[in-house]
């Protein structure tokens, strides 16, 4: 009588043949997804610029017009697009670097999605006292103080007697 070899595997050895195959197929087609975007995506990545961002401290909304900690400090409201938005910035950077007053300025920017509906292109409202009855028109200085707008100045001249930079070419 012939002696045979007999292979007799159970199910359960069937099953984990099938998932050690399928996961053996898997991580190979994982390393070939790697090797391929490594080859081919490579050099692409050269070409773009990383930057690291900054928060802005000095610029604010309307809506945190009057939640400053300081008890005193401006607030230039203009159009950061204007053609007069360099004369502004200048004024600004020139009276926060020179002033004796102490005063800190903050930005505006009157163009902005939270800050549309407070500009106007005329019939502004110097009187206001709320936030919501504040029209302001390009080129608006406001001195808070106590959480009260104290000043109210429109106009590039105007801002510029206030802040004393008369000195500065326009």
């Amino acid at each position: 009588m012939q002696k045979g070899k007999y292979n007799y595997q159970t199910e359960e050895q069937k099953e984990m043949q099938k998932f050690f195959i399928v996961l053996v197929i898997l991580v190979l087609i994982i390393l070939g997804v790697y090797l391929c975007s490594k080859v081919f995506i490579k050099p692409d990545i050269k070409e773009y610029e990383y930057t690291i961002g900054e928060v802005n401290n000095e610029a604010i909304s309307v809506g945190t017009l009057f939640s400053k900690k300081d008890s005193s400090y401006y607030v230039l409201a203009y159009d950061f697009n204007s053609k007069n938005a360099n004369n502004y910035r200048n004024y600004a950077e020139y009276y926060n670097n020179f002033s004796t007053k102490g005063i800190k300025i903050y930005y505006l920017d009157l163009s902005t999605v939270f800050n549309k509906t407070y500009y106007v292109s005329e019939n502004s409202n110097p009187k206001a006292t709320k936030i919501k009855d504040l029209k302001m028109i390009d080129g608006t200085l406001l001195l808070i103080k106590d959480k009260k707008i104290n000043k109210y100045i429109e106009g590039i001249d105007e801002i510029s007697k206030e802040l004393k930079i008369e000195n500065i070419t326009k």
